[in-house]
């Protein structure tokens, strides 16, 4: 059976009692006064004793590793200088008239806690912790498509260094936190949703650690129009271009007099030329609408005119291959209303490419100005596209005109009735057959 003796409770009770006091001091101590330091690579630095430390009798300098503690030196007043220990030695000089220690040349690997104990009766101590950074690089800005209406993503890339906050600015003005998001700890993007012409600016972003920062800029510029929108404008032009000189080629010789209009052969290569110019140019206008509704979605005002278009680009083609290469078979075709059908092609396809590529280019104008870039330059085009076109009307212009003379006019005119008889071409009123009062097409296989 067990007793309890009543002399042995204080002797219990003490050790209990110190049981318990060991972990408070040791968590008192644990949470004791801690400073912060930073420090580069290969930099050095000092680490302080307390401020309230008038007399400095013993000093003991610590590395702390967890719940692990490694002895750096330890001295007491009056002693030689103590010894450091590795791997301090070589690269740590200590004042013994202040118990400071500082540190040379010091690493990533010296990052952690330092404890200095001051006046071991006294129980003085200081925690420093002490953090060696590399310094941030300068940080690396790209984006993505600037383009409007779409999601732009501008990100920020620090290649080295450890970055602790990462900062934007619009214009110089920060912008609020939440507008930066950070896929790792280096690297932070900032997304534009649905851009327009108040999202151009000069975006920078601020990489920052405890020693160091580094601030890059990018330039955004919002562009109203997509890549495959600039294409359909340059293609828009290129129509508009060739309609119009199409249009010029029709109604030229129309407004020349009976007697100086152009006849014979070369009255049949205008037509051709024209017609085929027309039909190009429809198709091309055709391609635009095409191009606009993969961007922006089917719209009937454009789904309208694509059907309008493909049937002027069939008849022109069918006209001006048989004009070139089969014209007799023209004769066979009495009816008025295929005719006029085939007569008013080339002039209503004039029209309705005209139509079509201006309220293109319009809507095209439009959408540019949702963004802040300058308005794709098209003159270049625009002149060369015409100068080009025009040639071949212009050398059948000065053709017929060098062989045009006022004294030859009627043996001219019986040369060219004969030439009709021998070669089936004959005498018609428009380049892309104008209906005629009398005859009509049939007249070109006379």
């Amino acid at each position: 059976m067990l007793t309890c003796h009543p002399l042995e409770l204080p002797g219990t009770s003490w050790v209990l009692l110190a049981g318990l006091l060991v972990p408070l001091q040791w968590a008192a101590e644990a949470g004791g006064p801690l400073e912060r330091k930073a420090a580069a690579v290969g930099s050095s630095v000092l680490l302080p004793v307390p401020d309230n430390v008038t007399h400095v009798y013993s000093v003991q300098w610590e590395y702390l590793n967890g719940t692990e503690s490694r002895s750096i030196l330890q001295h007491y007043r009056g002693s030689q200088n103590p010894a450091i220990h590795a791997p301090y030695a070589g690269r740590a000089i200590f004042h013994p008239s202040n118990g400071s220690l500082f540190l040379e040349d010091v690493q990533e690997t010296d990052s952690g806690i330092y404890k200095v104990t001051v006046n071991l009766g006294e129980r003085e101590s200081l925690k420093i912790q002490l953090e060696v950074l590399k310094p941030v690089s300068h940080p690396q800005l790209r984006s993505s498509a600037l383009v409007a209406q779409s999601t732009v993503e501008v990100l920020c890339d620090v290649a080295e260094g450890r970055v602790d906050t990462i900062a934007w600015k619009k214009d110089g003005q920060p912008l609020p936190p939440d507008r930066g998001f950070y896929l790792s700890s280096s690297i932070s993007v900032l997304y534009l949703r649905k851009v327009k012409k108040s999202d151009c600016g000069s975006y920078s972003c601020n990489a920052s650690n405890g020693i160091s920062w580094q601030e890059a800029s990018l330039n955004v510029t919002i562009a109203g129009l997509s890549p495959a929108l600039q294409d359909a404008l340059r293609i828009a032009v290129v129509a508009v271009v060739f309609a119009a000189v199409s249009g010029w080629g029709l109604i030229f010789p129309v407004c020349q007099s009976e007697k100086q209009r152009i006849r014979g052969e070369l009255w049949r290569w205008l037509s051709v030329y024209t017609c085929g110019l027309v039909c190009v140019s429809s198709v091309l206008a055709s391609t635009t609408g095409i191009l606009w509704m993969r961007e922006e979605g089917p719209s009937i005002a454009f789904i309208l005119p694509e059907i309008l278009l493909m049937y002027v680009v069939v008849v022109t083609f069918l006209v001006s291959a048989t004009v070139t290469f089969q014209p007799e078979k023209l004769i066979y075709l009495k009816s008025k209303t295929v005719q006029r059908t085939m007569g008013y092609a080339a002039p209503g396809g004039v029209v309705s490419v005209v139509l079509t590529t201006s309220f293109l280019i319009k809507n095209i104008y439009h959408r540019h100005e949702q963004g802040c870039m300058e308005f794709v330059d098209v003159t270049t085009l625009a002149v060369s596209t015409a100068a080009v076109s025009a040639l071949p009307i212009l050398a059948i212009f000065l053709r017929y005109h060098r062989t045009q003379g006022c004294q030859i006019e009627e043996q001219l005119q019986l040369a060219g009735r004969a030439q009709a008889l021998s070669n089936g071409s004959g005498h018609h009123q428009g380049s892309c057959f104008y209906p005629l009062e009398a005859g009509g097409i049939s007249h070109l296989a006379e």
